[in-house]
């Protein structure tokens, strides 16, 4: 049964391994990675979202999950259970590196913006090669 909870310390292995499996080339960061919310299939990790936090601005960083998910609904509550764990830790916002039109469009069901104009506070922390979108998380209600 799929299932979205926080990660917690036992899940290490099975989040690494998971990531190797899915994205060879991902670099590791473990302090990202215990930030994660996980989709998981009994014990097994098959969906996983994080972020990085530079003062009150997350970063979506890793962003996986297996082609056996089927259907937003898991997608949309990794999510909301993200926003909810990266604003209780002070985040006022999230910004994802979109790589492309379709990842786009699936951002923008989950709330995100286009980031337009100017992009000098987001320099050091994002490729060059992507388009930035965003989400406020302050003065919303994650129930």
């Amino acid at each position: 049964m799929l299932k979205v909870e926080g990660y917690i310390e036992e899940d290490e292995a099975r989040v690494v391994d998971f990531i190797r499996r899915v994205r060879t080339d991902a670099e590791l960061d473990m302090e990202v990675i215990e930030r994660s919310v996980l989709i998981k299939d009994g014990q097994d990790v098959v969906g996983m979202v994080s972020y990085d936090l530079y003062s009150d601005l997350g970063v979506i960083r890793y962003f996986l999950y297996d082609a056996c998910i089927a259907g937003a609904d898991l997608v949309l509550g990794m999510f909301f259970e993200l926003y909810k764990r990266a604003y209780e830790r002070g985040a006022k916002q999230l910004i994802a590196q979109v790589p492309s039109r379709e990842v786009g469009m699936l951002f923008e069901m989950l709330g995100f913006g286009k980031v337009t104009g100017d992009l000098s506070d987001f320099v050091d922390i994002v490729r060059e090669d992507v388009e930035i979108m965003l989400i406020r998380l302050e003065g919303q209600s994650f129930g």
